[in-house]
């Protein structure tokens, strides 16, 4: 095969990726969102440079999923407390019964089987769920009063529920600056493709010359940059919720 159809291949592989990494999950992230459904599988298969979450540079769509099924769990076993403390269980069993294997707050389950402070183990759960933070200040007020946990809870968790619907709307928009930043990462592989197609022999340039490795090294960096910026855009609408 020749140097001439070999850029060819190339390039149209190139422009391939460039195709999935700018339309891949992105779109059907937000057409879920808009449906009201949580995205198919097939939807997560691709794994992004930039997370929009956090600011950190690492596997964006797996970490939000994970984050997503974290905050799944929590709700559903808020749910289930606020069910089994209106079915008349003492709070402590209740919370025990309610937590999930492994369980979803695993300080206050440790804290009930040693007799210890509830509400604190709840704190403690609250660094990695903070909605568990709310449930702590519940239970600390129903253990003063006396009554009330089973409304407040229930409470709690629609409240998680509607904040999850909201979450899942606003991931849908944030589809749109991730996908810039996908664009931003592929565009220069795009470019290359594109000169090998034409003749040209851009990786021996960028390579071989002094002007060509700094050009190399400045528009990697500038590209990096651009994509983590566009993320942290992202993240900070997203915090703000």
């Amino acid at each position: 095969m020749s140097g001439r159809a070999i850029a060819a291949v190339l390039a149209v592989v190139l422009a391939a990726l460039a195709a999935r990494l700018a339309t891949g999950p992105a779109a059907e992230i937000r057409l879920a969102a808009l449906a009201g459904r949580r995205p198919t599988p097939a939807a997560g298969r691709m794994r992004a440079v930039v997370v929009a979450a956090g600011g950190r540079v690492g596997f964006g769509p797996s970490s939000r999923r994970r984050r997503a099924r974290e905050r799944g769990r929590t709700i559903e076993a808020l749910g289930a407390l606020a069910a089994e403390l209106s079915s008349g269980l003492p709070p402590t069993v209740a919370l025990f019964r309610a937590a999930g294997d492994p369980p979803v707050w695993p300080s206050a389950a440790a804290a009930v089987r040693m007799g210890g402070d509830v509400a604190d183990g709840l704190r403690a759960d609250a660094r990695r769920r903070p909605v568990l933070g709310q449930l702590a200040a519940c239970w600390q007020v129903a253990a003063q009063t006396g009554s009330g946990l089973a409304v407040s809870v229930e409470q709690l968790a629609r409240s998680a529920r509607r904040a999850e619907q909201v979450r899942g709307e606003l991931e849908g928009q944030l589809s749109a600056p991730r996908a810039t930043a996908r664009v931003l990462t592929a565009l220069p592989l795009v470019g290359i493709g594109f000169g090998m197609l034409l003749g040209a022999d851009p990786v021996g340039w960028l390579v071989g010359s002094a002007v060509g490795r700094l050009c190399l090294g400045a528009g990697a960096l500038l590209t990096v940059a651009g994509a983590v910026w566009t993320g942290r855009i992202a993240a900070r609408v997203e915090r703000m919720l």
